[in-house]
């Protein structure tokens, strides 16, 4: 009889530890799931951040570009436009310029931008509307044919933007709604999209300085925006919904699907964001493609482990009692093991994500400074010869040398020579325009290509200011230190390549150099 209730008891226990086993298995596949539902929405709201960035920047310097052409052509709009292209705007349909006219105006405006060189330009107004918005110049992405002449004022998302975007004089994201190009499509292939949009301002100095001239208007296709940008965050193991929380209900704007959704809001995750003055919502629920990566059938071979253990043990009371222990032992270190396997795995991941985007980061960067190096500045430059070739327009590049660096790196260290050279590269990009390219070229030298020029003289006007803001003093932790800068100047003409007009600015400051520093020269033959 004792012995029988020994082999209930033995067996009583290892059932019971076996469930606890499996239990605590369990638990541990469950925070694992949850850490990866938390990585995943970390990616996923990085990544719309970012292209909202990217949108943001891109519309910011092409309305920059747009409002500084004192008259703007088809060729030049065509011009500013020409590096665009949907994989440095995913999902972007086409952009396009739009300007306001009334009934009354609208004949002379047809009439303007016919002369500008829009020669087909037909505007078509839309019934009803007090003030229309007309697209007078456009550039698809898509292949579609170009909606010029087309009334935006039919469509009150759109109205809605440019206007909070004109009042603002910011950068603005539009509700979602189908685009006017997508309304002829089935219903089953049309996509709900929105507009991001940039008032155009007169450039400074010019007549209409600061006045509105119209707005660049860009639609972006939903679906094919989180396709191209969040299709890989989503790694096929969880649904990605992005939603207009400006607008109640919230609209969705498009979503990223992968397998059967899993029911409950324990594994979900979601952010509220606010891009182009406008809040976004960011869901994330994980499917069964999660729970099927993060099962690694721990608990059934727990489970199965602590059966044959309890039968064993059962059997076996006297021989095996100490086996049950080691048998337990042994699983708790394969989960300990399986543990460290998953962070290493991660870390690794994480590392290697680090070093591609490090690696791309020093390709073209100067890592003291974070400023374009010399081989982003020939390319731009380059890029430039190309483009201002065509349209007319003039570039400077302006090479520039610290007077004084050698005495400040000898006298206080090194350290305090690159904590120097990083305050100069602040003051520098804060002389300059947002479009201009701030680079250091080597050691104490920088350039700078200044774009889009209205004539030379505004090289000479970018010059002074960095002549004053260079020689104002300096605190390197405590220690007041001052230096001055020369500038050699070179412009852009059509026989010169971009070694030429390298040459030609580092010849220019060392003249401006050896002829008592502090000074700004322009090259020969300028």
């Amino acid at each position: 009889m004792l012995a029988w209730l020994v082999v209930l008891v033995v067996a009583l226990s290892g059932a019971g530890a076996t469930a606890v086993a499996v239990v605590e298995v369990n638990r541990a596949e469950e925070r694992y799931a949850a850490q990866l539902m938390d990585r995943y929405d970390d990616d996923v709201e990085r990544a719309v951040t970012a292209q909202a960035s990217v949108f943001a920047n891109t519309l910011t310097d092409l309305a920059a570009a747009v409002g500084a052409q004192d008259e703007l052509t088809a060729v030049g709009f065509a011009e500013i436009m020409s590096g665009l292209n949907r994989q440095r705007l995913p999902g972007a349909s086409g952009i396009a310029f739009v300007v306001p006219a009334t009934d009354a105006q609208t004949a002379a405006v047809q009439a303007e931008w016919q002369r500008a060189g829009a020669t087909d330009l037909r505007l078509t107004p839309a019934g009803g509307a007090a003030e229309h918005l007309y697209i007078v110049l456009d550039r698809p992405f898509d292949g579609a044919a170009s909606l010029a002449g087309r009334d935006l004022s039919v469509t009150p998302q759109l109205v809605e933007a440019v206007h909070v975007a004109g009042r603002t004089g910011a950068f603005t994201i539009g509700a979602a709604y189908v685009l006017m190009k997508d309304r002829g499509l089935p219903v089953a292939q049309q996509q709900s999209s929105f507009t991001v949009s940039m008032p155009v301002l007169g450039r400074a100095g010019t007549p209409d300085a600061g006045a509105l001239r119209g707005w660049l208007v860009m639609g972006v296709r939903g679906g094919d925006f989180l396709d191209q940008v969040l299709h890989l965050e989503a790694r096929g193991a969880v649904h990605i919904r992005l939603s207009d929380a400006s607008t109640t209900p919230a609209q969705t704007i498009a979503a990223v699907t992968a397998g059967t959704a899993l029911a409950g809001d324990r594994l979900r995750r979601g952010h509220t964001l606010t891009v182009g003055q406008r809040r976004w919502d960011l869901s994330l629920t994980p499917t069964t493609r999660l729970l099927g990566a993060t099962d690694r059938r721990l608990a059934l071979m727990t489970g199965l482990g602590g059966a044959a253990l309890s039968v064993l043990l059962t059997a076996l009371v006297a021989i095996l009692a100490g086996a049950r222990n080691r048998a337990m032992a042994q699983v708790d270190e394969a989960t300990t093991a399986l543990r460290r396997d998953i962070a290493r795995r991660k870390a690794t991941e994480e590392l290697l994500r680090e070093r591609e985007l490090e690696l791309r980061r020093l390709a073209l960067h100067d890592p003291l400074t974070g400023l374009a190096n010399r081989i982003l500045l020939r390319e731009r430059v380059q890029h430039a010869l190309d483009t201002h070739a065509r349209s007319g327009h003039v570039f400077a590049v302006l090479f520039i040398d610290l007077d004084g660096f050698k005495q400040v790196n000898d006298s206080l260290g090194h350290a305090a020579g690159d904590a120097l050279l990083r305050q100069v590269s602040t003051r520098l990009a804060q002389c300059v325009r947002a479009s201009d390219t701030v680079s250091r070229y080597g050691g104490d030298e920088f350039a700078v290509l200044a774009e889009q020029l209205a004539a030379a003289e505004d090289a000479l006007v970018t010059a002074e200011r960095i002549l004053a803001a260079v020689p104002v003093p300096y605190d390197l932790d405590g220690t007041t230190v001052t230096v001055s800068a020369s500038v050699g100047i070179a412009l852009n003409a059509d026989h010169l390549t971009t070694d030429d007009i390298l040459r030609a600015a580092d010849e220019a400051m060392y003249r401006a150099k050896t002829s008592g520093k502090d000074r700004a020269v322009l090259a020969s033959g300028f």
